[in-house]
């Protein structure tokens, strides 16, 4: 009989859920008629041949192609034609598009390009977010040190309020997978080789250059343990000179520090940098637009590259994502505080608070690891005693550790900025694809072991809790989350919220229905 270990079940579990979203959405879309609602649609090229088997992916695919999913696979097939599109970073449709070319070897006798292109959009996202799903564990088991809490957050990350959109053509796959990815590599390697992936990150979504955070934190343990490292060696072999300090605190810190923060910034740079060059341009310097696209643009009064400088050319700095935010989404300060949408901000409250909840809590459990700012020397380095060695333990293990410091300080900033700034119901899916927090707090929810420190080091060491049941080990597909409820109520809650929105999501997302 076949056993398989905790990592090959989250794999397994993640394909499995991946599944019942293409079923589950084609099955709704088919059933449900679409809500008529006031989006953008890409206008479709008349001249274009329309097969069986494009009416088939259609038909199959299409409940996936709501909301922003239009944006993405209309830059994905003609760029960006006019300024709203410039609200959406390349990365993804780049991706997409090349995929999309490797696709076309086989099957372009049989169907058309945008189908390729959904087709090539689906397999992508459905092949990340099972990579995510691994990577995330592994990230999980090196910060947490609890392998029941790793792999009951994978589950959850497999069944995530804001699954239909890892799954979708949308971004937040890409960005969870290259966010996950930098964060295991800044845990277990160096900051230097995380900076790719996060900015990588950054060229997929806005809210990646928050991730600086992460290699300023790390920077700052480094310089720490650095100069930790220099006073015991003047102690112990006398003086270093000042020059020599200052030269190994820059190869060593301060250069690391600055070329992670240029990379991490580069692509949104860059990207901005190109939006002015192509629409900062003279009148009619840039190619024509395909006359479909041009009749669009032209009713709908909107801005293309071809018709001149726009209105944003002459702001300081030039900036167009910060333009178009504001003029077409009205993005901004409070601007969103209408009580028109309270339903959209009950639509967000249960990430937020998950956020919240375990920020706070972390601030009272570990008030020293707070006013160290996560640097683990200044709070439990020393300990000598029987109870400061149970103290230590604490803080190097489970949800209260102090590598969870950063990811606490990252997940609150976002939660804040979303609730503050941004269109709020887009909370859910902006936090599910960019703060481990939110897993591995609603996984410690799920935990029958008791809050205080003492006795929950002694339950795990003495094995009372397991994270998978045994005779699931040699099922596939069957996993503790779905044979099993959780005994503690804030357990139960979690888990009802997590499949609700699972669900909800995916039959309301794949009919043009409001949703995150």
């Amino acid at each position: 009989m076949t056993t398989y270990t905790l990592r090959q079940k989250v794999k397994n579990f993640a394909i499995a859920s991946r599944i019942v979203v293409l079923i589950l959405q084609a099955v709704s879309n088919f059933l449900i008629p679409d809500h008529q609602a006031d989006a953008f649609v890409s206008p479709e090229d008349p001249e274009i041949h329309v097969s069986w088997i494009d009416q088939l992916v259609k038909t199959l695919l299409g409940g996936l192609v709501r909301w922003d999913a239009q944006y993405f696979l209309h830059i994905a097939q003609y760029g960006y034609t006019h300024e709203n599109t410039l609200a959406f970073f390349p990365l993804f449709p780049l991706l997409v598009r090349f995929v999309a070319v490797i696709l076309s070897i086989p099957l372009k006798y049989i169907c058309n390009h945008y189908s390729m292109l959904l087709i090539s959009a689906v397999i992508i996202n459905f092949y990340l977010f099972v990579k995510t799903a691994t990577i995330f564990h592994r990230l999980s088991e090196v910060v947490l040190r609890s392998e029941v809490l790793a792999y009951r957050a994978a589950l959850l990350f497999c069944v995530n309020p804001a699954s239909v959109f890892f799954t979708a053509p949308y971004s937040e796959g890409l960005f969870a997978f290259l966010t996950f990815s930098a964060l295991l590599i800044n845990e277990t390697k160096s900051t230097s080789l995380a900076a790719l992936p996060f900015g990588l990150a950054s060229s997929a979504r806005s809210n990646g250059l928050v991730n600086v955070g992460f290699i300023l934190h790390r920077k700052l343990q480094d310089c720490y343990n650095y100069f930790y490292k220099i006073r015991h060696a003047t102690t112990e072999s006398g003086q270093l000179s000042l020059a020599l300090v200052l030269l190994l605190t820059f190869n060593y810190t301060l250069m690391p520090l600055i070329l992670g923060c240029i990379l991490v910034a580069l692509p949104f740079a860059l990207f901005q940098i190109w939006c002015y060059l192509t629409y900062c341009g003279e009148e009619g310097s840039s190619p024509p637009l395909a006359p479909h696209l041009e009749m669009f643009v032209r009713s709908n009064f909107l801005h293309s590259p071809d018709l001149g400088e726009a209105e944003w050319c002459y702001n300081f700095p030039p900036l167009a994502y910060s333009h178009v935010q504001d003029k077409y989404w009205e993005v901004g300060f409070l601007r969103y505080y209408e009580v028109r949408q309270v339903p959209n901000f009950v639509l967000a409250l249960p990430v937020v608070m998950l956020v919240i909840c375990h920020a706070a809590l972390y601030m009272v459990d570990n008030p020293q690891v707070c006013w160290g700012l996560g640097i683990f020397q200044s709070v439990a380095k020393k300990k000598r005693n029987n109870a400061d060695k149970q103290v230590s333990q604490w803080l190097n293990k489970g949800i209260n550790s102090w590598r969870v410091f950063s990811y606490t300080a990252h997940s609150l900033c976002l939660c804040a900025f979303c609730v503050l700034c941004i269109h709020v119901q887009v909370t859910t899916r902006l936090l599910c694809s960019s703060c481990p927090i939110v897993y591995w707090f609603a996984a410690h929810l799920l935990s029958d072991q008791p809050k205080v420190f003492q006795e929950q080091s002694s339950s795990e060491d003495s094995g009372e809790e397991k994270a998978e049941h045994p005779a699931n080990m040699s099922r596939r597909y069957r996993v503790w989350i779905v044979t099993e409820f959780p005994k503690p109520f804030w357990g139960q809650v979690v888990v009802s919220y997590f499949y609700l929105y699972f669900f909800m999501g995916i039959i309301l997302y794949s009919n043009f229905l409001p949703w995150t």
